[in-house]
């Protein structure tokens, strides 16, 4: 099985624009942490059909790009949102994900000490 990962960590990517990984059609795994990401457009990850892998941990997100995640709803198994400063989570954010095993959206910081990190596990 050929294993295809894009890793785009520790840059300054602000914005995920429309189809814009429409190239990589056989990509699984993303990892865009530590990036400055404000906005995922809705059609960010369309025809990314076999993703499992989405790594958005410390970026600049205030909500769950839940319309973005949509295109991914059917393979994506593990979702990073840790450190970033969502204001919002609404209660059928991750619903359409049909596939998901684990979230990780929320580090309680205190000063610039990690207090506690909740993930949620899916699957039993």
């Amino acid at each position: 099985m050929v294993w295809q990962v894009l890793r785009f960590e520790d840059n300054r990517l602000t914005v995920l624009g429309d189809r814009q990984f429409s190239s990589y059609a056989n990509l699984q795994e993303i990892y865009l942490a530590r990036n400055r990401l404000e906005l995922i457009e809705a059609t960010a990850f369309c025809g990314l059909f076999s993703l499992q892998i989405l790594d958005l941990e410390a970026n600049q997100l205030s909500a769950v790009p839940a319309r973005s995640l949509r295109a991914v709803a059917s393979s994506l198994r593990l979702l990073n949102l840790k450190n970033n400063p969502i204001r919002r989570l609404e209660a059928d954010s991750l619903s359409s994900l049909t596939r998901l095993e684990e979230a990780r959206f929320l580090s309680l910081l205190v000063g610039f000490q990690t207090v506690c990190d909740v993930n949620y596990s899916l699957k039993g």
